[in-house]
């Protein structure tokens, strides 16, 4: 099952410290800007747009052909 995370800009670090940590290391990350928190609907609808085409593509894509999305 493709499998992808959407981490905030803030956080890709971490999230990429617990994927290797959880022996995961090329999990997917779709990352969106940062932050999200104190945003209207509309706005928050917008990031989520935004990263739409990444996550598809990290979707479809085989692991061992992704490059940073």
């Amino acid at each position: 099952m493709p499998t992808v995370t959407i981490c905030s800009s803030e956080f890709v670090a971490l999230g990429r410290a617990e994927a290797e940590a959880l022996g995961i290391p090329d999990l997917p990350l779709a990352v969106i800007q940062h932050p999200l928190g104190g945003l209207a609907v509309e706005e928050v609808s917008q990031r989520a747009t935004s990263v739409q085409n990444a996550v598809e593509e990290l979707c479809t894509t085989p692991s061992r052909q992704l490059t940073s999305v």
